[in-house]
């Protein structure tokens, strides 16, 4: 007589027997080791905290860090776009000031950020 298969044994999994309970053999993908920057770091807290199943999810899939490179990715990309329109639109009044140059990014930077961080970081991906 054939021994009928389980669906996780259908699917190609195994399992080991010990003390006559049989484990199944399970094995997480390994993590990349992929720069997650800044924004990729605050979006995995984020999606930690607000939706862990979907967290477990990618992290069990060994996607996490890569997802959150994309991210990071993403977020730098806009922060460089909204601080060059900042800066064209706001110009110093005096362009030799090294101190005004600085505050002027510095704004630029804070407003990018803000919006970094409510439209692509602490959005679910």
């Amino acid at each position: 007589m054939k021994k009928e298969l389980s669906i996780f044994e259908q699917m190609g999994g195994t399992y080991t027997e010990i003390d006559g309970i049989f484990y199944p053999n399970l094995v997480l993908k390994p993590e990349k080791n992929v720069f997650v920057g800044k924004y990729g770091t605050i979006w995995m807290s984020y999606l930690e905290k607000n939706y862990p199943m979907r967290y477990v999810e990618l992290h069990s899939a060994g996607e996490l860090r890569q997802k959150a490179a994309e991210v990071n990715e993403e977020a730098m990309s806009v922060l460089n776009t909204m601080v060059q329109a900042y800066l064209k639109k706001h110009k110093p009044k005096n362009p030799n000031s090294t101190m005004e140059m600085r505050r002027l990014r510095e704004q630029a930077r804070a407003i990018a950020e803000e919006f970094i961080l409510e439209d692509i970081v602490c959005r679910f991906h």
